[in-house]
């Protein structure tokens, strides 16, 4: 038996290659994803091991107390330094000041993403320790000497012998040389802000700098264990001392994170994938398996036993799967390579790498291939074991769903199923809490989509005879022969419909969803806030920053400008918990903001009285009419009742109160933020020059535009859009691969029927034609279906997901119909080689054959 399976193998190597090709498409995503792992997290250990490479011992300063961080951090006394080199064993010492610091571009203003400015670092004089890479010229040496990061450089066009202004801790411009740009390989602790380095002079004179943030230093002639604990009896007991090894690795696991929520997002998608290529094989291996009734019925009889029949089905199975495995894992190598670019894509950027291999891939890649492939294989394997002798004098037959018992089971399967599916996701409907809500809505997505694609073959019959029925009319005899022949072996095409049908569902799911996030985002954007800029004042680390009100005063005088209005943010505790208060000028509360209330309304609030935005964790609990206690960052109370409910989160704080209310626990400080809304008719540009004109004279006032936000938020969705197609891109492949294989054992198996439609008259290009309508037609039945399932869940998941700020559903039927076409002409290209060989086939030879 062994050896017939052998030969069965040699004899069948296109076909059992063509069936290999699926498993190897979904095991080369799983290993892509194991190794691009492992190589990522390599990467990144390098990265912070090369700028840190020296370190031996870091001391920083004890965490900001009450669990967030404060607006000023806890930082190192300089003498810090000197009480370390008086340690025996201590090597090179040296302190790692940061402050933030904002940043002039050319036309002289402040360089900042939405309140986030600049930051200023001081890195000592030995290079080991630095914690940066001098990329171009030198490290600042001297007062008045400064470095700028690689990206700030370049985006603003720095080059070192430049002059750069910054302002310091009292709005004050100091002009800087610059000498030097510097690069922090993968650091995260800067993303998005710009890096001045500073010598340690300029950094207490011109940055505020009162200590250290960090003091690292090198061993000489100690063991590290003894260092530390020699380091400690010198340090405060407060301190946070570690040894290299420690740091480097809390670092690198900090940048690890993000990585492994990308490794999270391609483990769903592998899996889908190794879901999807179990469904082409299992399909694969029951036409096979009716293709080859006769053969295995006449092994029965020459002595053949049922345990044999199946074992050798099996091995066919293993020996595909193993050889799949084999090959997935070297197409995961290439895969692993590419996933660089969609992390990139995510904004995670990584350093260049070696791939890494480690056994783990190796191992997962062989097993998934070998398992998947036999688990697909063992239902046909059972099947041909039953096969009765006598099945060899009969003609073969074609893969049915089966008898009218089957169905029934089928059915109750199906219910049952249904059923659970329903229940989860309609108690996930019902939950208070979005995450968890979340969470059971894709599981009952997920079991309710797995009875759609059970129940498939009792309707893909009836929905192909509807899709066909028009083109049967309109386009003739080869139409019609398509429509019939899909719907003549159900089982078969909803097998092969059911590949498509989760590639396409799952497109179509993060097709609504992500539409859902940019339309709420920008929603709660504009809705909010109906105006054109919102300024803000730089962060330069100090209390009582804020816009200067002779710059409002400016602003309001302008005549372009038709509304300006300021608004006041606190931090505070309300019942215990932290929450931001924010307060808007009677004037702006009415014209500036446009807040969604669910309950109440903004003409209510009075002093005494709170608006809630229910979307903050604090608030969600509370109802109109409620007692709160607010406690402000300066120790005085309010006591407040609740008259309004807005839905979602506002950057103008979590507890609305009155103007009145807000002066009384507040009675100093200027203006936290100022809206601005161009008057009728002035265009965009002519708002923004105005608007930079009249704050010529205070660089430090950051202007912010809400059009610019939007494009952000737009470019960031699209962004993600388009990685996800990526992604699900590999199941699409396998998905077509499967309609390649139906196609092609459908050709074989349909041998004698299209030698004799030839006969009758049926002309070559009819013939190809017609196998072309079939494979349209599966590909059309499989993404409806799967088109309407997702849309119906990705609506439920946004919903829920997004319950505390009332989405705005979003259905892009373009981009729906898009996805249709594409699906559609996939599957006819698949189809092409399939139908070429069937109509190139001689008639007299097809009709000879068995």
């Amino acid at each position: 038996m062994l050896r017939t399976t052998l030969a069965g193998l040699r004899a069948r190597r296109w076909r059992m290659i063509a069936t290999a090709l699926a498993i190897v498409l979904g095991v080369g995503f799983v290993a892509g994803a194991l190794v691009f792992g492992d190589t990522a997290k390599a990467a990144l250990y390098d990265e912070y091991a090369r700028t840190a490479q020296r370190i031996d011992l870091s001391v920083q300063p004890p965490p900001a107390h009450g669990g967030e961080k404060s607006r000023v951090e806890p930082v190192l006394p300089t003498s810090t330094v000197d009480r370390l080199r008086s340690v025996a064993g201590i090597g090179v010492v040296i302190g790692r000041m940061s402050e933030p610091l904002p940043l002039l571009d050319r036309n002289g203003r402040l360089v900042t993403n939405f309140g986030q400015s600049g930051v200023a670092m001081s890195g000592g004089d030995d290079p080991g320790l630095r914690g940066y890479d001098v990329t171009t010229g030198r490290a600042p040496a001297a007062v008045g000497e400064a470095a700028l990061d690689e990206a700030s450089a370049r985006r603003l066009r720095f080059a070192v012998g430049d002059r750069i202004v910054v302002l310091d801790t009292a709005q004050q411009r100091h002009e800087l040389r610059l000498v030097g740009v510097v690069g922090f390989g993968a650091a995260k602790e800067y993303a998005d802000r710009s890096v001045i380095v500073l010598t340690e002079a300029d950094m207490a004179a011109i940055a505020g700098a009162r200590g250290y943030r960090e003091v690292v230093a090198t061993v000489s002639g100690a063991t590290p264990a003894d260092l530390l604990r020699r380091a400690r009896a010198v340090l405060p007991s407060d301190a946070v001392v570690q040894s290299g090894d420690e740091r480097r690795h809390d670092i690198a696991t900090n940048a690890v994170h993000e990585v492994d929520t990308f490794l999270t997002v391609l483990q769903i998608f592998a899996g889908i994938a190794v879901v999807v290529a179990a469904f082409v094989i299992g399909n694969t291996f029951n036409i096979l398996i009716a293709q080859r009734m006769r053969e295995l019925a006449l092994l029965r009889c020459i002595g053949g036993s049922r345990g044999q029949v199946l074992a050798s089905v099996l091995l066919e199975a293993a020996a595909v799967g193993l050889v799949g495995g084999i090959a997935g894992l070297a197409l995961g190598l290439a895969v692993a390579y590419g996933m660089f670019s969609g992390a990139n894509a995510l904004g995670a950027a990584l350093p260049s790498h070696a791939l890494v291999l480690t056994a783990t891939p190796v191992v997962v890649a062989v097993v998934v291939g070998l398992v998947v492939t036999v688990a697909a294989a063992l239902v046909p394997a059972v099947r041909a074991g039953r096969v009765s002798p006598l099945a060899a004098l009969r003609a073969v037959p074609s893969a049915r769903i089966g008898s009218r018992g089957n169905r029934i089971l089928l059915t109750v399967v199906v219910v049952l199923t249904a059923a659970a599916g329903v229940a989860l996701t309609v108690r996930g409907e019902q939950s208070t809490d979005p995450k968890t809500g979340t969470l059971q809505v894709v599981a009952g997505g997920v079991v309710a989509f797995l009875a759609v694609v059970l129940l498939s073959p009792l309707y893909v019959g009836p929905v192909i005879a509807a899709l066909g029925w028009l083109p049967g009319r309109i386009l003739g005899t080869p139409a019609r022969l398509a429509a019939a022949n899909a719907r003549r072996s159900p089982g078969r095409t909803a097998a092969t419909t059911a590949a498509l049908m989760i590639g396409i569902g799952l497109m179509a799911g993060a097709v609504v969803l992500t539409a859902t996030i940019q339309a709420t985002a920008t929603a709660q954007l504009v809705s909010h806030y109906p105006v054109d800029f919102i300024l803000q004042p730089a962060d330069t680390g100090q209390h009582g920053v804020s816009v200067p009100p002779s710059a409002v005063a400016r602003l309001r005088a302008d005549r372009l400008l038709g509304a300006v209005g300021e608004v006041r943010l606190d931090t505070a505790t309300s019942n215990g918990s932290r929450t931001q208060l924010g307060s808007f000028d009677p004037a702006a509360l009415r014209t500036l903001a446009t807040f969604p209330m669910t309950a109440g309304s903004l003409d209510d609030l009075r002093p005494g009285t709170a608006i809630l935005f229910t979307g903050a964790p604090e608030n969600r609990t509370h109802r109109l009419g409620d007692h709160i206690a607010v406690v402000s960052s300066a120790g005085k109370r309010l006591d407040l009742t609740v008259v309004g409910l807005i839905a979602g989160t506002a950057r103008t704080g979590d507890t609305l109160i009155s103007w009145d209310d807000f002066t009384t626990v507040r009675p100093t400080g200027g203006d936290d933020m100022v809206l601005v809304k161009a008057a009728a008719g002035v265009q965009p540009d002519a708002s923004r020059n105005a608007v930079e004109a009249d704050l010529a004279d205070y660089p430090d006032v950051a202007v912010n535009s809400i059009a610019g936000w939007r494009d952000e938020i737009t470019g960031t969705v699209d962004q993600l859009i388009g990685v996800v197609a990526a992604l699900l891109a590999f199941a699409m492949l396998i998905a077509l691969v499967g309609i390649m294989n139906t196609m092609s054992l459908s050709v074989f198996e349909r041998t004698r029927e299209s030698a004799l439609a030839r006969a009758l008259g049926l002309t070559r290009g009819q013939l190809r034609a017609t196998l072309l309508y079939e494979a349209c037609l599966m590909a059309l039945v499989g993404a409806l279906v799967g088109i309407a399932f997702g849309v119906t869940y990705g609506w439920l998941t946004a919903r829920i997901m997004f319950a505390t700020i009332q989405p705005l559903i979003r259905v892009p039927y373009g981009q729906l119909i898009v996805l249709l076409a594409v699906a559609a002409l996939a599957a006819i290209v698949a189809a092409v080689l399939p139908a070429r060989r069937a109509a190139s086939a001689s008639i007299v030879a097809a009709m000879a054959e068995t």
